[in-house]
């Protein structure tokens, strides 16, 4: 009978599969072990045949076919699941379940990245989450998928997860279970085999209970621990030495040394040590894992916000109640006051106002009327309204933020890549030490090897190292986004707090869109100037209408609007004109002379030609501007002002605002010299602009944020983007930079601290393997409870 070279079963009959290792043809037994195998071989991890000896794993590998995955590929579920990059790309989040750790993380960077046909990939071990920009025309889904599974892992469309997820939540607690009930019925069967008064049992009685315990601990250690091992085999084929490692071999030491001593009759066997390791290990993993993801996934923590049904308008104008899932894009929704808005959409009919607080961060509620858009999530708080939706659920503002979340999450900052690999280093020297502590046992006291060694293995592993950044990073990210703050690139979380130099541009940054009318020179009296001019306004988009919001609204017939020079209309039979001093005399508009401040933009309106008032209008300065100046000021930062505007009007805002430097009239390129000016003298420097004319400066900055919202928000390439019309909140994101460098610093700290001082303790023999499991997931639980603060 011919063996399958990779996992040593029988190949069957009729079976005819190869894999050349080492530049010979190998027999194979079923397809998965042959993809790996040409897997280890295509990547030079092939010498991994040559250090396992005659160890194989032992069952087959999992199916790695592309076609198990090839329903991913219709054309509607790869729509359904995939979002457009550009023309060329597309990018899918991807449930990665078996990684449990940063280090697996590196290991899925390493192999996939280099893929051709994927253009950009991120990894986020605290949530599980990859995020691929791939080509379809170079790699189809189906493949991406297979190359995921045969390293060992099990990915998942995002759809999916959710129940994955509870399957896998049940699967846990079943084994710890088993764990737990296998671990109190052997140590009720080692009482009689090792108290004091052992030999009043009859030597059969006792080998009956060694018998019993040898089968539940089989159970416990081939059911309940067999992620453990499983991961363990799996970072082993990949070269790859992962956290589940020394746990799987501290495990396996104490199942097959107790295995062979019970048939030898002699000496003391561990499988009460080993049942309650493997409990203590599950339960401390399940609890740090619920920990871990509560409030930290973003994308569940956004659907959070949104109803699970919504009241639809069919044909008749009748409302029913339906599922979220069932609305699509372009049906008709009831939305009442109290409501959720359920999908974002146009309002058709009626207004009110919204509070935004939940999405933007923003906490006044805003007038919203007919033609004006709502985001769901939203809160409606006045007034009956139909909404006509204008995306689908997973192409709506909420889905853009958790995307854009997701995947500044999964980007690594220098600070976790340069962990990743202490880590991996870490598990090595793991191993070292064990050794060392296995040979001076073996020479100098034997019966204490087997409780040091594996109280070594399981003590010292740095599972609480790998996860010190990334959740401090993940929970400040979710929290400032409840701030109304989204992060782009998480380096900036931890680079926020040593900025020096603070840049803002001034247009659509330091003043509002908002124009407010702060004189007015009347001409004519008589006039019920609010409601004309409010009426006038409603022909027009540009900025200036901001101003004329007050009135009421009249008929206007023959309405023309003039591109960036004004508005006519008639009104009650008379013909009105609304705009600049320029539109006004070419139409013929009899002038006379008005002084008008020159930081002030001058409005003139006219009537049969006729003038009847100028309205001196002032840009507002945006809400929050002066409270985070003051803040910055008293925190000893330096403030400048870059803006193409004329220098006059900057150094006019320059001493409205108090700002030490002001430079107007210049050009991005300008704009550019002056921020890198300061970098070359040592400044690490942050640009606040509105993300469209600033772009390029932005990218120059240390740290980069934009004012984006809407369908803009997914073209921003800033670090930050502030999703409400306030800076405010950028006072909380600058402190919460700060504290959580803190909390990174107490986490590696804490991490560090237990790992240098168990290990002696562990070596002297001093501790038992139980109390090293539950050290060790004692130690990941206070890391992840200490981010966890930063939510609040």
């Amino acid at each position: 009978m011919t063996a399958c070279f990779h996992c040593g079963e029988t190949v069957p009959k009729g079976v005819h599969l190869t894999a050349q290792i080492a530049g010979e043809e190998q027999p194979m037994c079923c397809i998965g072990c042959q993809a790996v195998a040409q897997f280890l071989a295509a990547n030079d991890h092939d010498v991994f045949y040559q250090y396992r000896a005659d160890q194989t794993p032992g069952e087959r590998v999992q199916d790695t076919r592309a076609d198990q995955w090839q329903h991913l590929d219709a054309p509607e579920v790869f729509a359904a699941i995939t979002q457009a990059v550009d023309g060329q790309h597309r990018r899918i989040t991807i449930k990665i379940e078996g990684m449990y750790c940063s280090a697996c993380g590196w290991l899925l960077q390493k192999v996939l990245g280099n893929w051709a046909g994927v253009a950009d990939l991120h990894i986020n071990a605290v949530t599980q989450n990859m995020q691929v920009v791939f080509d379809p025309e170079q790699i189809q889904l189906s493949e991406l998928f297979a190359q995921i599974s045969g390293l060992g892992y099990h990915p998942m469309q995002q759809q999916a997860s959710e129940n994955s997820a509870d399957a896998e939540r049940k699967s846990q607690l079943k084994k710890i279970a088993v764990a737990g009930f296998g671990m109190m019925f052997i140590m009720t069967l080692a009482v009689p085999l090792y108290s004091p008064d052992a030999f009043t049992v009859a030597p059969h009685i006792q080998r009956f209970f060694l018998m019993i315990s040898l089968l539940i601990a089989t159970l416990v250690y081939f059911y309940a621990g067999s992620g453990f091992i499983n991961n363990a085999i799996r970072d082993l084929k990949n070269r790859h030495l992962g956290m589940d490692v020394p746990v799987a071999l501290s495990i396996s030491l104490a199942y097959f040394v107790s295995l062979y001593l019970s048939f030898k009759q002699q000496g003391h066997v561990y499988f009460d040590s080993m049942a309650m390791f493997v409990f203590f290990l599950l339960l401390g993993r399940y609890i740090e894992s619920q920990v871990r993801h509560r409030g930290m996934n973003v994308r569940e923590s956004l659907f959070a916000l949104v109803p699970v049904s919504a009241e639809r308008l069919d044909a008749q104008q009748q409302v029913q109640t339906v599922p979220l899932n069932q609305i699509n894009k372009g049906d008709l929704l009831w939305v009442k006051p109290g409501d959720t808005v359920p999908c974002d959409g146009l309002i058709t009919t009626g207004s009110g106002r919204v509070n935004e607080a939940l999405l933007t961060g923003e906490s006044k509620a805003l007038h919203k009327s007919v033609g004006d858009l709502l985001y769901a999530g939203s809160g409606w708080e006045s007034g009956h309204i139909t909404l006509r939706t204008t995306v689908n659920n997973e192409d709506s503002f909420l889905a853009k933020l958790a995307d854009l979340m997701e995947q500044a999450q999964s980007k690594k900052p220098r600070s976790l890549q340069l962990v990743d690999q202490i880590a991996s280093y870490f598990v090595a020297g793991v191993l070292v030490l064990a050794l060392a502590t296995a040979l001076w046992y073996g020479i100098n006291q034997v019966d204490g090897l087997m409780t040091a060694l594996l109280a070594v293995l399981i003590a010292t592993c740095p599972c609480a190292l790998s996860l010190a950044t990334p959740t401090a990073l993940t929970a400040a990210g979710v929290n400032w986004l409840h701030q109304g703050v989204l992060v782009n690139d998480t380096e900036a979380i931890t680079q926020l707090n040593h900025i020096d130099h603070w840049f803002f541009d001034k247009t659509g940054t330091l003043s509002s869109e908002q124009l407010t009318v702060v004189k007015i020179h009347e001409h004519q009296t008589g006039h019920a100037l609010a409601d004309i001019t409010h009426s006038l306004q409603q022909i027009s988009n540009h900025p200036i209408a901001s101003a004329f919001t007050d009135g009421t609204v009249l008929p206007v017939t023959d309405a023309l609007a003039a591109t960036g020079r004004g508005v006519a209309g008639t009104l009650q039979g008379r013909r009105w004109m609304m705009g600049s001093l320029a539109w006004l005399q070419e139409s013929g508009v009899a002038l006379s002379p008005v002084a008008i401040d020159p930081q002030n933009t001058g409005v003139y309106l006219a009537c049969d030609d006729q003038l009847v008032a100028v309205f001196e209008c002032q840009v507002a300065v945006r809400d929050g501007v002066k409270a985070l100046l003051q803040w910055l000021r008293e925190h000893n930062k330096e403030l400048t002002i870059l803006s193409g505007d004329h220098p006059d009007t900057v150094a006019h805002w320059q001493q409205l605002l108090g700002i030490d430097r002001a430079h107007g009239g210049l050009s991005a390129e300008d704009k550019i010299n002056h921020l890198s000016q300061r970098q070359q003298q040592g400044q690490r420097c942050v640009m606040v602009g509105d993300g469209v004319n600033d772009a390029p400066v932005l990218s120059q900055a240390d740290v980069s944020i934009s004012l984006k919202q809407g369908a803009y928000l997914a073209h921003s390439a800033a670090d930050l983007i502030v999703l409400g019309k306030s800076l405010q909140p950028l006072i909380q994101v600058a402190e919460g930079s700060r504290r959580t460098q803190s909390i990174i610093k107490q986490n590696l700290i804490w991490s560090l601290v237990y790992n240098v001082s168990v290990t002696p303790i562990a070596m002297m023999g001093l501790l038992a393997p139980w109390m090293a499991a539950i050290g060790m997931s004692l130690s990941s639980l206070l890391v992840v409870l200490n981010s966890r603060r930063l939510l609040s």
